[in-house]
């Protein structure tokens, strides 16, 4: 039977004097670690390997192994994870060379000293519309490019287009084209490091963005491509638009054409105010969310957009919750009131019907909407009413409708 691979143990492992612990929040040892090997690379041309390990007397260990270029055995880093910082050992084979130690010293407190250095990386995006629906096929235009809150936006192309299943009398589900005009997010971000910092950052905040657009324009708009350095180029690609699955608008009245939009000034402020008041953000994602599922799952988008009515009815009150589970209670009875706020009387009365089919929708799978139709016309009835567009082009609209007016309430709009 063949061995399996020789596992490293150490000859002695040892502390250093004054780095045992080394008093580091959570929040920055992910950016210690970048900077101790980014310095030993530097330093020493060093590169390194880890691995995740189980010691008798440590726990749980992450061990960190230096490259060196002429093949040299070092001493590995011990790294164990505590509440009060990052515990610190060096474990190594045969004798023991001061040197080495003192390298990993040098590299340690380089690193410490480096914490809370921030560059600025220029990054560039392209957000783009899809489809809200199977019966629109002339998207969004921005109407002219604009710089709002740190960031810049415009129009990145003539217009493209691409494929998109719409319902045709007769022929069930058949395929057109949907035209748009994706946009070009230009910013920058301050972050330690672009991989596993700036990068995550910044998808983060493109995504909030594409959700305030989204609300803005009751238009599901996503993250296409980026971030990334705006002079990146791929082999084989647009220097513009990555894909092959979509074409240049060729015909010229279509290219002219998209209904106008443009970037609302009151974005920065609900970055803003989304960093204050965390739930708001929730909401807002949960209504993007909605958006994006309504064009062939309006019972989910239903979900969706209760979801971010209740979200945004909790901020500023201190909602009832369960003593045993500690789940809020009566969320129902919060939904009713908030859409009253912001709805008229007839409206309100109409959506507080969907409360339950969202509920079947949660707690029995139930769909109400034109799923089953694959969003298509359906019988068309002169006699009988047709519940599943009325669900689905009704009572999602008004739910829609009510999460957007109490979220733009929310950010002061």
């Amino acid at each position: 039977m063949a061995n399996g691979p020789e596992v490293w143990m150490p000859h002695w492992v040892g502390q250093l004097p004054q780095l045992e612990v080394v008093a580091i929040p959570d929040t920055e040892k992910d950016e210690f670690i970048h900077h101790l090997f980014e310095y030993m690379r530097q330093a020493f041309n060093h590169g390194y390997s880890s691995q995740t390990r189980m010691d008798l007397g440590f726990g749980r260990v992450d061990e960190w192994k230096l490259n060196s270029f002429d093949g040299r055995e070092l001493p590995r880093l011990w790294v164990v994870n505590r509440a009060d910082g990052l515990m610190l050992a060096l474990a190594g084979q045969g004798e023991q060379c001061q040197g080495d130690v003192t390298e990993w010293r040098e590299g340690i407190e380089a690193a410490i000293a480096r914490i809370g250095t921030r560059s600025e990386e220029q990054w560039t995006a392209i957000l783009s519309q899809n489809q809200p629906d199977p019966y629109t096929l002339n998207g969004q235009r921005l109407s002219e490019p604009v710089s709002i809150g740190g960031l810049s936006f415009s129009s990145l192309t003539d217009g493209i287009a691409e494929d998109a299943r719409i319902p045709a009398m007769g022929l069930g589900i058949s395929v057109g084209q949907f035209f748009h005009w994706p946009v070009e997010v230009r910013g920058a971000t301050s972050c330690y490091t672009w991989q596993r910092d700036g990068e995550v950052t910044t998808l983060a905040r493109l995504r909030r963005i594409s959700a305030l657009l989204s609300l803005a324009w009751d238009s599901p708009w996503l993250v296409r491509e980026g971030p990334r350095d705006p002079s990146a180029s791929f082999v084989g690609m647009s220097p513009t638009l990555q894909g092959h699955s979509w074409r240049p608008i060729t015909d010229g009245i279509i290219r002219e054409s998209g209904r106008p939009i443009s970037v609302p000034t009151w974005i920065a402020d609900a970055e803003r105010i989304m960093s204050q008041v965390p739930r708001s953000a929730n909401a807002l994602l949960m209504h993007q969310e909605g958006l994006t599922l309504r064009r062939e799952h309006s019972s989910m988008a239903l979900v969706c957009f209760t979801a971010a009515v209740e979200t945004l009815a909790q901020i500023n009150k201190n909602p009832e919750k369960c003593p045993e589970c500690r789940m809020v209670l009566s969320s129902r009875k919060r939904f009713e009131d908030a859409i009253r706020g912001v709805l008229d009387e007839e409206q309100a009365a109409f959506l507080m019907k969907a409360y339950p089919q969202r509920s079947r929708t949660v707690h029995q799978g139930r769909l109400h909407g034109t799923e089953m139709q694959m969003g298509s016309f359906g019988r068309m009835s002169l006699f009988a009413s047709d519940e599943e567009m009325l669900f689905t082009a009704g009572t999602v609209q008004a739910a829609q409708e009510a999460s957007k007016k109490l979220l733009l309430n929310t950010f002061g709009v």
